[in-house]
């Protein structure tokens, strides 16, 4: 038995708008991640790779504050792509506690190699929403997050 149950209008928009949104980012993830797989990564490890190579050698924690992926096994991922010579774990000379990452040799060439295909490919995606129709998109979001 289906129950019909009426929100006010205000309400029942606001659900419309975050069923919208879950439906849109599931869509997105299944898209990212199929590309992602690809490569032969998991997408917390090319996230970290995109992040390195678009910026360079950073702090452990800037790096996570950056990552789309959110992973409670941080530290796994960290030594998984040392295992495979992507990166370098660089100990602070003013304070032990603080890590810096930089891609290794081979992971620049990784970052070389992938991000024009990644970013076409997340172009492509978003090729259906004009450039106008993004900007908007991305400050709501914001908002949502409550930074702006």
């Amino acid at each position: 038995m289906v129950k019909n149950i009426s929100y006010k209008p205000k309400t029942q928009l606001a659900i419309n708008l975050i069923n919208s949104i879950g439906n849109a980012n599931n869509f997105l993830q299944e898209k990212l991640h199929s590309y992602v797989k690809t490569t032969g990564l998991t997408p917390s490890q090319f996230a970290i790779i995109i992040i390195l190579g678009n910026n360079g050698a950073l702090k452990i924690s800037d790096i996570y504050k950056q990552m789309l992926i959110k992973s409670g096994n941080r530290t796994m991922i960290l030594d998984s792509l040392e295992k495979r010579n992507f990166i370098n774990r660089i100990f602070s000379k003013n304070d032990r506690r603080e890590i810096i990452i930089e891609l290794t040799a081979a992971g620049q060439k990784f970052f070389e190699e992938n991000h024009e295909k990644y970013s076409n490919f997340v172009e492509k995606i978003i090729s259906n929403i004009s450039q106008n129709e993004q900007k908007d998109i991305a400050t709501i979001a914001k908002k949502i997050i409550g930074e702006n």
